[in-house]
């Protein structure tokens, strides 16, 4: 992907897989991801112990599995197709137990030297937010840059259920520019978030971001 004279990429830990948009992949070579990715889903589905030995019955669960996992791929690719034209991509991880594959948005933006970091905040979440439940801010150490780390809850206004969202940001100062790195998880799943924040410990440091205009 490239942002503003620079390009970024995502390497794949183990457990993520980067979803693939139809504008960076030919049709067959889609068809192929969404086969294999639709199968390792609907496998992690089978790891669960088995409640029955009757056959109707496990014919059944295997028919609700293949459901479940064609439309967890099919809601992965519909979420990276949403965002590809504001530059992001969707790395989705297998590694939150008792769940289809979780994704993640990761976006890169560029800002001129001396910005005060209001974009990163707003990208963040850190401002706004319930005010009996505000962001929680904190500030991480990174090798390559400067960190933060915001968790919030917020309520659905219509239908008044709870959102819980993490997201992990790092700052890096070059000569005459700051790139910001931006991972941002939103789920109604409120049980998943701790399992969320350390995974996103371990994407941030895969983004790599280089120079591609002069």
């Amino acid at each position: 992907m490239a942002a503003d004279g620079w390009t970024w990429t995502v390497d794949e830990p183990e457990g993520w897989v980067l979803v693939p948009t139809a504008d960076a992949v030919p049709p067959e070579l889609l068809e192929v991801w969404e086969r294999e990715i639709t199968e390792v889903v609907r496998v992690s589905f089978d790891e669960g112990p088995v409640q029955t030995t009757d056959a109707e019955t496990i014919e059944a669960l295997d028919a609700l599995r293949e459901r479940m996992a064609v439309e967890s791929v099919a809601n992965l690719r519909a979420f990276a197709e949403g965002v590809v034209d504001a530059g992001a991509l969707v790395a989705a991880t297998f590694r939150v137990p008792d769940s289809a594959p979780v994704p993640v948005l990761v976006t890169v933006g560029v800002e001129p030297l001396g910005d005060p970091g209001d974009h990163l905040m707003t990208a963040l979440g850190a401002t706004g937010g319930n005010p009996v439940a505000p962001p929680k801010i904190e500030h991480v150490d990174l090798p390559d840059g400067d960190g933060m780390r915001v968790t919030r809850l917020d309520l659905d206004p219509e239908t008044g259920g709870a959102w819980v969202s993490v997201c992990l940001g790092r700052r890096t100062e070059h000569a005459d520019a700051v790139v910001d790195t931006v991972l941002q998880w939103r789920s109604q799943d409120v049980l998943q978030g701790p399992a969320m924040t350390e995974l996103l410990d371990e994407l941030l440091p895969v983004v790599s971001i280089v120079r591609s205009t002069s």
